[in-house]
């Protein structure tokens, strides 16, 4: 989240609950911090659905989601979710919330370089699955694929945007890992949000050079 950015509106799990709106500010094209704010909270409660939808598209059996009447993505989350409930059970499929919410919080964290964000990733992924397999008839809670977009959306696309396998065999999260050990080292989270900034150098992915030494942390 930005400096001076308000939080977002609604937790993900409230998404699931019930309908969320953010309510149009009054003088909304009269204030621009206002208007501001606003069409930000809307593009995030825009983003927090289509994730959901998302990740759990991609994780329920395909036998389940052929058996509904109506497509998971043309209802209500609610409606989709209370559906889902008495399917797996109340309690398991809270337990996807949960999930969800740890891996989130994994990816969210601080880190000293792109090694140790890889392996709390990976430890995160690893725990989720085997919890997920056990619990809710099989799920792959966090496929590989899934695993692979979430790291990369955390590093400057300039950076890496042409350097990407999107084949079967060439996007998982081993080729990710390798790719950003070799454009970020050991750089720091702060020290990669700072280059979101700058112009990255033509074909500076496959020069396998460091972007200068790595700056003293305080």
């Amino acid at each position: 989240m930005l400096k001076g950015q308000e939080k977002p509106a609604f937790k993900y799990e409230e998404l699931l609950v019930t309908s969320c709106e953010v309510p149009r500010p009054i003088k909304y094209d009269e204030d621009p911090e206002k208007k501001r704010n606003y069409d930000w909270q809307m593009v995030v409660l825009s983003d927090q659905d289509s994730y959901i939808r998302s990740l759990l598209s991609q994780t329920l059996p395909r036998g389940y989601l052929e058996s509904l009447r109506v497509s998971f993505n043309d209802e209500d989350l609610p409606v989709a979710w209370k559906r889902l409930e008495a399917h797996y059970g109340q309690s398991n499929a809270q337990g996807m919330v949960a999930l969800i919410t740890e891996f989130d919080e994994a990816l969210a964290m601080d880190f000293a370089s792109v090694g140790e964000l890889i392996v709390r990733v990976k430890e995160t992924r690893n725990r989720i699955n085997r919890q997920s397999r056990e619990n809710l008839k099989g799920v792959t809670m966090i496929p590989n694929q899934y695993a692979a977009v979430k790291v990369l959306s955390l590093f400057p696309t300039q950076y890496w945007g042409n350097h990407v396998d999107y084949s079967n065999e060439g996007f998982h999260l081993d080729k990710v890992e390798a790719l950003l050990r070799n454009v970020f080292m050991d750089k720091s989270r702060g020290q990669i949000d700072a280059m979101q900034a700058q112009t990255a150098p033509v074909n500076y992915a496959a020069s396998n050079k460091p972007l200068g030494k790595r700056k003293a942390r305080v």
